[in-house]
């Protein structure tokens, strides 16, 4: 295994290869090498060396992968900020790892503010010769070393030394500082070589590069002279122009990301002729998704994995496994890695049973920086303690079964509840705020929050209180929805109930889906039926059993079923036997029950003060309303039934989901 960082010989072999494209520009292994010597000579002018910590702060670009591999030659450490972070909080994690240089290229402070690099240095308390404006715009890495930098720096990196420092939020609002070796780094990429025969010449990192997954992928494809390409963010239409302008083959990220992707126009045509592989992490939520995506992405063949930042991967599937195996299970454990169940007392669990994930091997961390040895999850025989659950099958496949650590992952990233908890205690009138997770149909968990307040509520403005948070913490942090209670449920010990908190929380979250649901009607069913009298019957049973399942009496059922009938008889069997097939709705609406019809055929009018047939009586003594309205220009015909009794149409869906999640 080679452990130095991105070897020369790699360069050698592919120099005229586009090494980094995306995001407007490219660079060649050639370029790229020349830039990594030159920015090296560079940092040791500004009197970075073997131990120095610089921080990394930028979007995904060339210059991002060219300033880490630079600094990692010198043997200092980088450290990697979030690009979404501001200058305060940045501030404290330089701070906090006595980080001493600064790198500062394009991100989400910097587009509002010009001079944030100074800030953030002064902040820090970073002198000013000891900061470098690595924005294409102010310093184009891959070409203005060329000259600079014909004669190579001897690389003064230790393999075993702390090569990079990622930020994770953990368990508390403290963030902890990951410390992880160039050799750890190596041997995760090294771990891919078991996707070798599938994987392309090229791969889009949608993920960003200050998470191990963005700078792994982009690592170990690098490492096989292949190109990466960064693309400038990941809304679904940059994504289509990126994959379809390169021809992109390979891609990573979240599973929010594929999904978004999916509905993105121009998706049938220009992306997934070209992706054949996708590698997938970062807190994908079901196995229905993970199926629906290898529908979506016809020619593509999904590789699941699991790790973390202090060890990643662990875990991952074989491109060559059965799809129901890649969608239920994180795959079988990476050569080198030694994956267990711990029981907790210092044994571990057989086969089938579930437990906490611990695993030892090449790829863990150096440890949390400047945490003593009690707080480090590495205990004394090396095995590191995931905090997640799961159990193993009797093929080696691991499945998980949930977390013993409280944090929540949305859309990939790791957010601490006590750090949201805490800034929304500081907001006036708040008395108490609980944070957590729920389910969340695109990004795996949504951030959701209950409060009491010291006015009783009267103060209590959610989006007011969402507008405050966003001052103070990141905008993914803030809650989806913010919960007003009078008092918190307490357990006999008189603290805090939290699943009690949580189960009426998740209620409160379904009323909402409900309502929204309601809002536009929820369509229960659909189908067309043939311009036959044979296909009457099936319908009419199908609205008779959803009217009695919402509660209408017995002589209204009659009165349901006949209306429908001589609706469908009227157009199939009477006047208007050219209509062709007919398309039958039932949809639930907020205050009833609507069956609605339409086909191609002469439009129908059925007026109270005129119409005498027969068909038309029957209709309008049934019905609580029936009108016509013109979806795409073509009549459709809707019959109302209000429910009766004072049904709560919001109790019965909610029901319904209640036993459908049983």
């Amino acid at each position: 295994m080679e452990t130095r960082l991105l070897s020369a010989r790699i360069c050698r072999d592919y120099p005229g290869r586009p090494a980094i494209v995306g995001n407007g520009g490219s660079c060649t292994y050639e370029d790229m090498q020349k830039g990594i010597r030159g920015l090296e000579r560079r940092l040791r002018e500004m009197g970075v060396e073997k131990g120095s910590r610089v921080a990394l702060w930028s979007y995904n670009s060339a210059n991002w992968l060219i300033a880490f591999f630079a600094i990692v030659r010198t043997g200092g450490t980088a450290v990697l900020v979030n690009y979404s972070m501001g200058s305060a909080d940045a501030a404290e994690l330089l701070t906090m790892t006595d980080t001493g240089f600064l790198l500062c290229g394009d991100n989400g402070e910097t587009k509002k503010d010009p001079d944030a690099m100074k800030k953030l240095a002064s902040l820090a308390g970073i002198p000013e010769g000891h900061c470098l404006d690595i924005r294409p715009a102010a310093l184009d890495l891959g070409h203005v070393f060329r000259e600079e930098a014909e004669e190579d720096v001897p690389d003064t990196s230790d393999e075993n030394a702390t090569a990079f420092i990622i930020f994770t939020s953990g368990t508390t609002s403290q963030p902890k500082a990951v410390q992880i070796s160039q050799k750890a780094l190596t041997f995760d990429a090294d771990a891919f070589e078991n996707i070798g025969e599938y994987a392309g010449r090229s791969v889009c990192v949608a993920v960003p590069l200050f998470h191990i997954l963005g700078l792994l992928m982009s690592y170990a494809y690098l490492c096989r002279g292949a190109t990466v390409c960064l693309p400038a963010n990941y809304k679904p239409d940059t994504l289509v122009r990126e994959i379809d302008a390169y021809r992109v083959s390979d891609m990573a990220a979240v599973g929010a990301v594929y999904m978004g992707l999916a509905d993105a126009q121009g998706f049938e045509e220009n992306v997934v002729p070209n992706l054949h592989l996708c590698m997938i992490a970062g807190g994908m939520s079901t196995p229905v998704q993970m199926m629906r995506l290898e529908l979506q992405y016809a020619n593509a063949t999904f590789i699941n994995m699991y790790g973390q930042s202090e060890a990643a991967p662990l875990t991952m599937v074989r491109p060559s496994d059965m799809v129901e195996k890649r969608a239920q299970t994180v795959g079988l454990a990476i050569v080198g890695m030694d994956i267990r169940i711990s029981d907790g007392k210092g044994g571990f669990l057989p086969q089938g049973e579930i437990g906490e994930v611990v695993a030892r091997g090449e790829s863990l961390m150096n440890g949390y920086d400047k945490l003593p040895t009690e707080k480090q999850p590495i205990d004394e025989d090396g095995w590191l303690h995931t905090g997640d659950l799961g159990r193993f099958d009797e093929e080696g496949y691991l499945y998980l079964a949930g977390r013993i650590k409280d944090v929540i992952i949305r859309g990939g990233e790791n957010i601490s509840p006590s750090e949201i908890e805490s800034a929304l205690n500081q907001l006036e009138n708040i008395r108490e705020a609980k944070v957590m997770g729920a389910p969340h149909p695109i990004y795996g968990e949504s951030v959701e929050a209950c409060v009491t307040m010291t006015d009783g509520g009267k103060s209590f403005d959610q989006e007011a209180l969402k507008k405050a948070l966003r001052s103070v913490i990141a905008r993914y942090k803030v809650p989806s929805h913010i919960f007003l209670y009078d008092s918190f449920p307490l357990n006999v010990n008189g603290k805090l109930d939290q699943r009690s908190l949580h189960a009426d929380m998740l209620t409160r979250l379904r009323r909402l889906a409900v309502d929204e649901e309601l809002a536009g009607g929820v369509t229960v069913f659909d189908v067309v039926v043939r311009n036959s009298s044979y296909a009457i019957v099936p319908v009419t049973s199908m609205a008779s059993e959803l009217a009695e399942a919402v509660g209408f009496s017995r002589r209204r059922l009659m009165s349901i079923r006949l209306a429908v009938e001589e609706m469908l008889t009227e157009r199939i069997m009477d006047a208007y036997s050219a209509a062709g097939n007919i398309r039958v709705r039932i949809t639930l609406m907020p205050e009833w029950l609507r069956i609605s019809f339409s086909d191609d055929g002469a439009e129908y009018f059925i007026d109270k003060r005129r119409d005498t047939s027969m068909s038309a009586k029957i209709i309008l003594k049934a019905v609580s309303d029936f009108h016509t309205d013109y979806p795409n220009g073509k009549p459709m015909y809707c019959m109302d039934f209000l429910y009766e009794n004072d049904f709560s149409i919001q109790e019965f869906l909610m029901k319904s989901k209640e036993e459908s999640n049983a």
